[in-house]
C-alpha cells in the first residue's frame, strides 16, 4: 500500500479540492482512501488541513507541493493461536467499561462465552438515572456517571486519542468496531477522534448486543462482592444482584476491569491478598470559557467554519509541581460525576457536535506520595478528603467560583459575563475551602502563563468548579508480563487497575488481556 501524506487542503475544502490535489500527484479518480486528517492552525493567516491518503494503485505517482509518498505495511489485527488447556469455567469479567467490554467482545467473537458482571445499569436505563440525578435526585452508588454500561467514558467527550503505539492493529480494530456499532466514520481518520456523549450510550449498547449474539452474557445490577480464592488461585466470584441476593459463580479465569472509581472493590481485593500499590495521579478544578473566545485565540478571526477549538496547556509551579489541562471538552459541559452520598466530584463532557456555548477543561496538579503520604490507599484517601470538602463547600451542590476571586481567596457573589454550563446543581462558593493551599498555589502560579498562551484564559470571570479528583486511578493492581496477578487466574486490566488512561488505551488493554486467555485455553463453545 502507498501512502501520500502532508497533502494541504483549504479549511473549507470539498471533495473537488481533494480530487484536484490528488490529480496533481498522479492519483487516478476514486483510487484512494482518506487515512488521516488534522488541522494546522500554527499560522492563523494560513490555517489549513493536512491529509494523508492510502492509494490502491501506486503507479505513476509524483511528488508535488510538499506531499510525501511512502510505502506502508500496516499489520491487521491478529489473534494468537488458541491454547490447548481446558478453560476452568467461563471467563468472568468484572466491569463493563471499555476494558471489560472489549475483553468481552474479543472473547465472545472467538468462542469463549464470557460473563460480564456490572454493578450498574445498561446504558439506556443508566442515562435516565443520571439525568434524574443531575435534575436534583439522589446519587445511586451503583449506577451513576462512573458506574454502568460503558463505564465513566459513557458520560464524557468520548475522546479516542491515545499515546500508545498501534503495532498490532488493535487501535484500528477498536475504531472499526466503534464504527460498526454506530459511530461516525470520521473517527477512522480524524487525528483527534471523539464519539460524543449523546452517541456513546447507543454505541455501547450495540457493542454489548454483538457480544451477546456471539455467546457472551451481561449481568447488570450485579456487584462483585469478593473473589473466591483457594491455594493462591481464583476459583470464582461471590456476587450480589439487585435484589440483594448472593450467589457464587465459579471460574478459574477472572478479568478485573472495575474502573477507576471502584474503591470498595479494590479495598476488598487487597484485603484478600491481591497485591496493589499507590501510584501518581492528578487533582484540580474545571475551568470554563466561552467557546468563541477559545476559537478566536486559537484560530484568529477566520470566517471559515472550523472544528470547535481545543487546547493543551502545561506548566510548572514554583515548588516543582506539574500543572496541566486535562480532558479538554470543546463546546462542552461540566458534569456532576459523583458516586457516593456526602462526596462530590466533577468531570467534563461534550456532545458529538461540540456546539455548546462554553469550552472547559480540568486544570490539575500532579500529586504523588510526597503530597498524599505513604500507604497503598493514601492517594485514594486524598481523593475522599477533597470530595467531602467539595460536598461541604457547596452544600451538596457543585461549588463554583470566579477565577479572580479564587486567586484573591474570597467568596464569589455573582457571575460575570460567563455563565456556567453545568449538568447538575451548582452554587457560588469558595474553592479555596476545597483544595489545600499546596494544591491551590500551583494552579494560581501558572495562570498568567496560560493567559499569555491563550488570550483571556486567566480572565477574572472565568468560572471554576470542583473538585476534579478522578483523573486516573490512584492505585495500581500488580500484574506480571502475562497480565496476571500473583493470585493465579486473576487478570487486572484497564484504567481502574492502573494500566490505561482513557477509552482507547483501556479498550486495548482489555483486548491484550483477552488475547492472553485465548493463547492459553481452548474455546468454551
Amino acid at each position: 500500500m502507498i501512502r501520500i501524506s502532508n497533502v494541504k487542503l483549504p479549511p473549507d475544502y470539498s471533495g473537488a479540492d481533494i480530487e484536484k490535489q490528488l490529480r496533481k500527484l498522479g492519483v487516478k479518480e476514486q483510487d484512494y482512501t482518506l487515512s488521516r486528517l488534522s488541522l494546522d492552525a500554527r499560522k492563523k493567516e494560513e490555517i489549513h488541513y493536512l491529509a494523508s491518503f492510502d492509494i490502491r494503485n501506486g503507479r505513476g505517482l509524483r511528488p508535488h507541493g510538499g506531499a510525501q509518498i511512502s510505502e506502508i505495511n500496516e499489520k491487521p489485527y491478529m489473534l494468537p493461536e488458541h491454547g490447548a488447556r481446558e478453560l476452568p469455567g467461563r471467563p468472568l469479567i468484572i466491569g463493563a467499561g471499555p476494558a471489560g467490554m472489549f475483553a468481552g467482545l474479543v472473547l465472545a467473537l472467538n468462542g469463549y462465552a464470557p460473563v460480564i458482571i456490572e454493578r450498574g445499569a445498561p446504558a439506556d436505563e443508566r442515562t435516565k438515572t443520571v439525568n434524574d440525578f443531575w435534575a436534583g435526585g439522589n446519587v445511586d452508588p451503583d449506577s451513576n456517571p462512573c458506574f454502568g454500561e460503558g463505564g465513566a467514558g459513557t458520560f464524557s467527550d468520548g475522546k479516542l486519542t491515545t499515546g500508545i503505539k498501534d503495532r498490532n492493529g488493535r487501535i484500528r480494530q477498536i475504531l472499526q468496531w466503534f464504527c460498526e456499532a454506530g459511530a461516525s466514520e470520521d473517527i477512522l481518520y480524524w487525528y483527534k477522534p471523539h464519539l460524543g456523549s449523546d452517541k456513546l450510550p447507543g454505541i455501547m449498547m450495540n457493542i454489548r448486543k454483538r457480544t451477546e449474539a456471539a455467546g457472551g452474557e451481561y449481568r447488570f445490577h450485579t456487584k462483585a462482592e469478593r473473589l473466591i480464592i483457594k491455594d493462591g488461585a481464583v476459583k470464582g466470584i461471590l456476587i450480589r444482584n439487585g435484589a440483594g441476593e448472593q450467589e457464587e459463580i465459579l471460574s478459574g479465569c477472572v478479568i478485573l476491569a472495575c474502573g477507576h472509581s471502584a474503591r470498595d472493590t479494590v479495598r476488598t481485593l487487597y484485603s484478600q491478598g491481591v497485591p496493589a500499590e499507590a501510584k501518581n495521579f492528578a487533582v484540580g478544578l474545571r475551568i470554563e470559557h466561552p467557546a468563541e473566545m477559545i476559537n478566536r485565540s486559537q484560530y484568529g478571526n477566520t470566517a471559515c467554519k472550523l472544528p470547535t477549538a481545543d487546547y493543551k496547556l502545561t506548566g510548572k509551579s514554583n515548588d516543582g509541581h506539574g500543572v496541566y489541562s486535562f480532558c479538554m471538552c470543546p463546546g462542552g459541559s461540566v458534569i456532576d460525576s459523583s458516586t457516593e452520598p456526602g462526596m462530590l466530584c466533577i468531570n467534563g463532557m461534550s456532545l458529538k457536535a461540540r456546539d455548546g456555548r462554553n469550552s472547559n477543561s480540568a486544570i490539575v496538579v500532579g500529586v504523588g506520595p510526597a503530597d498524599f503520604g505513604e500507604g497503598v490507599f493514601a492517594g485514594m484517601d486524598l481523593q475522599i478528603r477533597l470530595e467531602r470538602a467539595a460536598w461541604k463547600a457547596g452544600g451538596g451542590k457543585i461549588p463554583v467560583q470566579l477565577l479572580g476571586d479564587f486567586i484573591k481567596g474570597r467568596d464569589s457573589s455573582s457571575f460575570g459575563d460567563i455563565l456556567p454550563d453545568i449538568r447538575g446543581s451548582y452554587t457560588l462558593s469558595n474553592l479555596r475551602e476545597v483544595l489545600t493551599n499546596d494544591l491551590s498555589s500551583p494552579i494560581i502560579t501558572v495562570m498568567p502563563s496560560f493567559g499569555r498562551r491563550i488570550r483571556g484564559f486567566d480572565r477574572y470571570d472565568a468560572v471554576l468548579s470542583g473538585v476534579e479528583s478522578r483523573t486516573s486511578s490512584p492505585i495500581k493492581i500488580i500484574r506480571n508480563e502475562h497480565y496476571e496477578s500473583t493470585v493465579s487466574g486473576l487478570f487486572p486490566c484497564g484504567e481502574g487497575a492502573g494500566y490505561a488512561g482513557g477509552i482507547t488505551s483501556a479498550a486495548a488493554d482489555g483486548m491484550k488481556t483477552a488475547e492472553e486467555i485465548i493463547g492459553r485455553y481452548k474455546p468454551w463453545i
